[in-house]
């Protein structure tokens, strides 16, 4: 799909932003708090005098105790406005501060904190394929992927999941202990999980792709480390590589076979094993 088709289109709570702004009810005006802290007592104020009563709360506190006391929640006001938003760094408020001495700031964010440290150790880059790949794929699965309801521009990435479906025809298989947005009768399949266990699952269809001569060996041995013996790093345990892991020659003794899958998933035996059969024999399959 090029991208002169792409039409990035707002998820149902940005479209409703405009209500907030042109709701009769929204407050014009500053208003100061003339009473203890929870009677709601305020009276207005003029935009001078607030500013005026920022700037000065400011000034004292960045003179008696210095910048690194001045904290930004990440996200306060509104993230995607011009003027309101304290994030990213290049917005408004943040470069008043960074102009004034700096403020303190936070590590990550509430919203991609973990995965944004995780995937550059996991896949080398933060960047992956877009959904309009699909279209060059047979058969998609979704591992408790569920953008409609989680994804920034939910509506959006549905959309181009929906038209990149209609060129490939390809199989959707989806994965989740909900039957989401996302699936809402576009999958072909559902399969309930047990919350939490897509890692086991994983393993088991990882043992049939072994077992079963299925795993592309060459794309291993070029690209992966500590896949089996030989890719292995020279200080790792002996029989520490994944390989060893998943066959039970590892340090658990465990072989992640279906059966072993199937108890702490839910999932039956006989599916998970036709699931490692159609990734692996599927080409190209989309794994999102």
């Amino acid at each position: 799909m090029s991208t002169a088709t792409i039409r990035v289109r707002a998820c149902l709570r940005g479209r409703s932003i405009r209500r907030r702004i042109n709701h009769p009810d929204r407050l014009n005006d500053p208003m100061k708090r003339v009473g203890k802290r929870g009677e709601g007592k305020f009276e207005r104020i003029s935009w001078d005098e607030a500013l005026d009563t920022i700037a000065s709360s400011l000034k004292k506190t960045v003179e008696q105790y210095g910048n690194e006391v001045v904290y930004i929640q990440y996200s306060s006001g509104i993230v995607g406005g011009n003027m309101t938003r304290s994030s990213p760094s290049a917005s408004a408020v943040k470069r008043l501060m960074n102009c004034y001495g700096g403020s303190l700031n936070q590590y990550g964010s509430y919203s991609t904190a973990q995965i944004s440290c995780a995937m550059p150790y996991t896949y080398g880059s933060n960047d992956g394929n877009s959904t309009t790949d699909i279209e060059n794929s047979k058969l998609v699965v979704m591992f408790g992927n569920n953008p409609a309801e989680t994804r920034m521009s939910g509506g959006g990435i549905t959309y181009l999941l929906e038209k990149a479906r209609e060129k490939s025809n390809a199989k959707m298989i989806v994965i989740d202990p909900r039957y989401t947005d996302t699936a809402a009768g576009r999958e072909d399949e559902w399969l309930p999980i047990r919350p939490g266990t897509d890692a086991a699952l994983v393993a088991g269809i990882a043992w049939v792709l072994i077992n079963e001569n299925l795993v592309d060996q060459p794309f291993l041995d070029k690209y992966c480390v500590g896949y089996d013996e030989k890719t292995l790093p020279a200080d790792a345990p002996k029989n520490g590589h994944y390989k060893a892991y998943i066959l039970g020659e590892g340090d658990d003794k465990t072989a992640k076979t279906p059966q072993w899958a199937s108890q702490i998933t839910g999932i039956p035996v006989d599916r998970i094993i036709k699931l490692a059969r159609e990734i692996g024999t599927t080409k190209p399959a989309y794994i999102c």
